[in-house]
C-alpha cells in the first residue's frame, strides 16, 4: 500500500498515493539470454537485436529463434501495423524462456495516434490482453498464448497521445 507519511517523490510513489492503490512493477529481463525488439525501425536500443523489415516480416516469417531460447522481447509501436498480430504473439510465447517477458507500446484506441497513421491495422484497449487470453464466449483463434499480464496501463502526456504500456509474462 502506498507510504502516505512523505510525500511523493517519483511517478510511482505519485500514482500509488493518487490512485490509493500499489502499481505493478515491471518484471526485468533475464539478461543471460538475447533481448529481441521487434519492429524496430530507427529505434535501435542498445543490448536488443533487432528483427525489422525487410530481413524479418512479421505477417510471415517465424521469429528467428530456437523454442525458449530468449529473455525478453519488446515492441514498441510495432503491433498495431500488424493486420493479424495474434500469430507473432503466438511466437513472442514460442521464442520467451518461462518467465520471460514481453514489452509493448501500442496507441491507445481512445488516443488521436491510433487513427492519425493510416498504416495502423488494429486498435488496442486496457481490456485487449484479458479478451484475447481469457474469453471463454469467444472461440475463434484464441489458444497459443502462454501469458500472464503483469502490467498494464494507459498514459500520455496528453489526450492525444495516449498509449497502452504492457508488459506480459511467460508463465
Amino acid at each position: 500500500m502506498p507510504d502516505y507519511n512523505q510525500p511523493p517523490w517519483n511517478f510511482s510513489e505519485l500514482f500509488e498515493q493518487g490512485a490509493d492503490r500499489d502499481l505493478p512493477h515491471f518484471k526485468m529481463v533475464n539478461g543471460d539470454l538475447p533481448v529481441l525488439n521487434l519492429g524496430a525501425g530507427n529505434k535501435k536500443i542498445g543490448g536488443t537485436i533487432a528483427l525489422d523489415w525487410p530481413e524479418w516480416d512479421a505477417e510471415k516469417d517465424p521469429i528467428p529463434y530456437e523454442t525458449e531460447s530468449v529473455g525478453g522481447i519488446i515492441a514498441y509501436h510495432f503491433l498495431e501495423h500488424l493486420r493479424d498480430p495474434r500469430p507473432v504473439l503466438r511466437e513472442c510465447s514460442r521464442v520467451l524462456a518461462p518467465q520471460g517477458v514481453l514489452n509493448i507500446v501500442v496507441p491507445h484506441v481512445m488516443g488521436v495516434m491510433a487513427f492519425q497513421d493510416l498504416d495502423h491495422k488494429s486498435f488496442w484497449t486496457s481490456e485487449t490482453w484479458k479478451e484475447l487470453f481469457n474469453n471463454p464466449y469467444y472461440e475463434k483463434d484464441h489458444n497459443g498464448f502462454d501469458f500472464r499480464i503483469g502490467i498494464n496501463v494507459i498514459m500520455g502526456l496528453n489526450e492525444r497521445n495516449l498509449m497502452l504500456v504492457s508488459q506480459l509474462i511467460k508463465n
